[in-house]
């Protein structure tokens, strides 16, 4: 680093202390593919790799962090006094260390304001596109790096010892739950499935098993396949002029000495850490747009973004396992943790895009570390969560009308207004009919009694005459039997 940064550095150096980075996955050629989190080490690279007194430590996050990326500083007895938890308070803390000393002019620290937003607010998403939304690039090159874990020794030639090991080598959730959250993003700039489609994939894939499986391919219509070729195509060439109008931006800025100073400046690592995992993935890309754009129209972009590389990375980061993150997890007492609940949905309410929604970007002043500590810990909301819950608001107070509104329109219930005069006439009306319910009772106990009155009667009287009877139906019955 410059002397200058050096110097501003120095007070805020004096203890020994390590900076703890937990990042999504990790890769071999870059320590992540994960753009926010790439950007997050090369801060932290370009500003501490050469002090003595600080050491840079990466960690494969796990879904039970809160946010990610997120810095943890532990003094020297290895207990956490500060967590970070954006990419902002990570950059501010960075800034406050001297990175950006050599800006001397406030025109220089506007232009380089301007270029921080240009690249959150439009490369960011370009490069989430190119991982996540492409089914061909999302399944060879980022999938398998971000369920990667770093710090974890390669297994032995035995075939039981790799088995033993993936569970603790591979978290396979990661890449899917971070999809969905990436995708959501997109959509909402009507960027997701352009170049490329999912089911489009899916379909591919089915037909190439069926054709292995000897099953008959399924039938589409004619030139199906030769249509979505040219629409993929074509919009390929319109992702390609969005990102012509990002990196014309990027290559003046070059020319005009505002990237590729002599130190790497918190702008290069921005730069870097949104192109580089498109540019130094391994696997390399199956949709390769961004480097052949690179490799054919910005040769300098290219040889910059190289240098870069190795000035930040000459050699592989220090990473911890994931047994060693554990023993000290990056918990204070204020911080807050999600618990189980990152096992369903990995972010906090105060986090929904997690690594992939950078704040607008703002001019940095150095604050003391408790302030900084007290702004990551208590994040306010941001306007996009405020409309998010005004719009779930809305959608249940319509939803409850609708239902009320059905509920009266269809008559499961009815309303019916009287006025006074109508209430008493309906009460009179009632006491009316229960008047007549009741003689029409009382009629109908009396027959029942008269009725039980007579069958008594009846029955008394019908016994004697059957006594007579029987006595001369017997003295019938012996005359009888003397004639005979």
């Amino acid at each position: 680093m410059s002397a200058a940064a050096s110097t501003s550095a120095a007070p805020a150096m004096d203890d020994r202390k390590t900076l703890r980075l937990h990042i999504w996955g990790s890769s071999s050629s870059v320590p992540t593919l994960d753009p926010t989190s790439l950007y997050a080490a090369s801060l932290l690279q370009a500003t501490f790799a050469r002090t003595d007194t600080v050491k840079v430590q990466l960690a494969s996050a796990s879904t039970s962090l809160s946010r990610v990326p997120l810095l943890q500083v532990l003094n020297e007895d290895d207990e956490t006094v500060e967590l970070l938890d954006s990419i902002d308070s990570i950059r501010a803390y960075c800034v406050a260390s001297g990175i950006d000393s050599a800006l001397t002019s406030d025109e220089e620290r506007a232009k380089q304001t301007a270029l921080h937003a240009l690249l959150d607010d439009q490369l960011l998403d370009l490069t989430l596109h190119s991982l996540f939304s492409l089914p061909a690039n999302f399944r060879t090159a980022t999938a398998p790096a971000y369920s990667s874990v770093g710090g974890i020794d390669s297994p032995s030639s035995s075939a039981l010892s790799k088995l033993a090991s993936l569970p603790s080598r591979f978290q396979p959730s990661i890449p899917s739950r971070l999809r969905n959250v990436v995708e959501t993003r997109l959509t909402a700039v009507g960027l997701w499935g352009l170049g490329g489609k999912e089911a489009s994939a899916k379909t591919g894939e089915t037909d190439e098993l069926a054709a292995r499986a000897g099953l008959p391919a399924r039938k589409r219509g004619l030139g199906a396949s030769a249509k979505d070729a040219v629409r993929d195509e074509f919009e390929r060439s319109k992702l390609g002029r969005r990102w012509s109008e990002v990196l014309d931006v990027v290559e003046s800025a070059l020319s005009s000495g505002g990237l590729g100073g002599q130190e790497v400046s918190s702008l290069d690592a921005h730069v870097f850490g949104y192109l580089a995992p498109l540019l130094f993935a391994e696997p390399r890309l199956p949709v390769d747009t961004l480097p052949r754009l690179v490799a054919a129209s910005y040769p300098r972009l290219a040889a910059y973004l190289t240098s870069t590389k190795e000035k930040l990375f000459p050699e592989t980061p220090s990473w911890i396992s994931p047994t060693q993150a554990l023993a000290n997890p990056p918990s204070m007492d204020a911080a807050s943790s999600s618990g189980l609940l990152s096992y369903i949905w990995p972010f906090t309410p105060a986090s929904n895009k997690a690594s992939f929604a950078p704040k607008p970007t703002a001019e940095f002043a150095t604050t003391a570390p408790r302030e900084r500590q007290r702004k990551a810990q208590n994040p306010a909301t941001s306007p996009e969560d405020r409309r998010l819950r005004w719009g779930r608001a809305l959608w249940i107070c319509s939803a409850l009308v609708g239902l009320v509104g059905y509920t009266f329109a269809s008559g499961i219930v009815s309303v019916r207004f009287v006025g006074p005069d109508e209430v008493v006439e309906v009460e009179d009306d009632e006491d009316d009919d229960d008047d007549d319910d009741d003689d029409d009772d009382d009629e109908d106990e009396h027959e029942d009694e008269n009725e039980e009155d007579e069958e008594q009667d009846g029955w008394e009287a019908q016994t004697e005459d059957d006594l007579e009877e029987e006595i001369d139906m017997d003295d019938d019955d012996d005359d009888e039997e003397e004639e005979y």
